[in-house]
């Protein structure tokens, strides 16, 4: 099934060609488009960590009820969150907006994460479910 019609069936494929390899330009081109996936304030609290090793996908397959998909799968992507990424020079997020916006939610940013745990990883796995 192509990918673009799983998501539209919003199906979960369970088995995989174990011999398929997605080349570099695809996997660059699947994450690309990931990274297009709306977060708050776009932080973009996520990061990809693309598992190629088949020692590690064994042992992350053992740790994930031993899913067949982990190490069947093409590609393994293991999204981590980064709940401090609000910290990380938060004009980054916005250098391409209107100065307005810079001076209005660059401020808005620090005061609605500083001091709020657990909101900071509620969006950070809201932002990696998203992805």
């Amino acid at each position: 099934m192509e990918t673009l019609k799983a998501v539209e069936a919003r199906r979960s494929v369970k088995s995989y060609d174990p011999d398929h390899r997605m080349t570099d330009e695809e996997i660059h081109k699947l994450l690309s488009y990931t990274m297009l996936s709306p977060t708050a304030f776009n932080i973009q609290h996520w990061r990809f960590v693309v598992v190629k090793d088949p020692e590690l996908r064994q042992k992350i397959r053992e740790a994930s009820w031993n899913q067949a998909q982990v190490t069947d799968a093409s590609l393994l992507v293991v999204i981590c969150a980064d709940m401090k990424s609000w910290q990380k020079d938060p004009m980054r997020y916005w250098q391409n907006a209107p100065e307005p916006v810079q001076k209005a939610l660059v401020p808005m940013i620090l005061s609605f994460y500083k001091n709020e745990e657990q909101l900071e990883r509620d969006e950070a796995q809201r932002s990696c479910g998203m992805a």
